[in-house]
């Protein structure tokens, strides 16, 4: 095999509606966003470990199923073993990994570079590669890092867009509407695993509770994807209303509460977290009208705000020599 360099940048992600519902079976609401992760694959003709090397995290070296180096790439390190062993690839792989993404965000962070390094990887295989087997090799690493991933946050950095998702189901690709998504960060990091297995504890608890707020959360979910192109009022509201379900799951705090009501206060039409909780970001509908005064109030509280585009792209290659 001839020496190959292969560069691929996804997108991140955020969640407009289904958080934890969507693990269940229920629609999630997701938008592709303009803040990207990007990973440099390099072939060498030689046997030897695999290497990741971390902008962020530092190196670590793969042989078949083992990684020496940081704990955080095993996620990375398990997407290299399982390419290694089901693809006609023989040599040395040295992969350079970097991101804009906050990490323990709720902007699917480590999907992102799953996606973008399951598509470099089999680019050195595939012209061009099945959007099925980024898929489920990119899948592979999020399974280690959040145990019982939904495949949302992949399907947004692979596809892009404004997409209703169902997990084992598929996608639905929609028009994005005029909104302004505002994002603010509370500062907390935040385990997505913790709060996945906090859910599924109050799910073994209290099954009837459970089953109401799954259930209201899907609906809500729908509803927001029919009116978030022509009613940003109807859109806000029913957003709130989903960041009080998420409270009853247990996956708030008061540090987000206090973000999601200093945006409505000061002008959103509406807010939530988004993605697990428990820290992270909050999400708020915005128009162009009410940018200052939102922004104002959120940093006035310490939550540095960051205007969205949605990006109808996902997963691109950027580089192939």
């Amino acid at each position: 095999m001839s020496k190959l360099r292969i560069s691929c940048r996804a997108p991140a992600k955020v969640i407009i509606s289904g958080e934890h519902s969507v693990v269940y079976g229920y629609p999630a609401l997701v938008a592709a966003v303009n803040i990207y992760s990007r990973v440099i694959v390099e072939t060498v003709d030689e046997f030897g470990p695999h290497e990741i090397c971390s902008e962020k995290y530092g190196i670590g070296k793969v042989i078949g199923n083992a990684l020496s180096g940081p704990a955080v790439l095993k996620p990375l390190a398990r997407i290299v073993s399982v390419f290694s062993e089901s693809e006609p690839f023989k040599g040395r792989l040295k992969i350079r990994v970097s991101s804009e993404i906050p990490p323990a965000s709720g902007m699917g962070s480590s999907a992102s570079i799953s996606v973008a390094l399951a598509y470099a990887l089999l680019k050195t295989v595939y012209d061009k590669p099945p959007e099925e087997r980024v898929f489920k090799l990119a899948m592979e690493g999020e399974k280690v890092a959040h145990a019982n991933p939904s495949g949302v946050d992949v399907a947004a950095a692979l596809r892009g867009g404004l997409i209703l998702f169902v997990k084992d189901r598929g996608f639905e690709r929609l028009e994005a509407g005029k909104g302004i998504f505002l994002l603010a960060d509370s500062g907390m990091e935040r385990s997505t695993r913790e709060m996945v297995s906090k859910v599924a504890s109050l799910k073994e608890r209290e099954p009837d509770l459970f089953n109401i707020v799954m259930t209201c959360m899907g609906d809500l979910t729908v509803r927001i994807s029919r009116v978030l192109q022509n009613d940003l009022v109807e859109a806000g509201r029913l957003m709130t209303l989903n960041h009080l379900l998420l409270s009853l799951l247990g996956v708030s705090n008061s540090r987000l509460d206090s973000i999601v009501w200093s945006s409505i206060f000061s002008g959103a039409y509406g807010a939530k977290l988004t993605g697990a909780g428990g820290g992270g970001c909050v999400l708020a509908l915005i128009d162009e009208k009410s940018i200052d005064r939102v922004e104002a109030a959120l940093k006035n509280i310490n939550a540095q705000p960051r205007v969205l585009k949605t990006v109808e792209e996902g997963v691109r290659l950027e580089e192939s020599s």
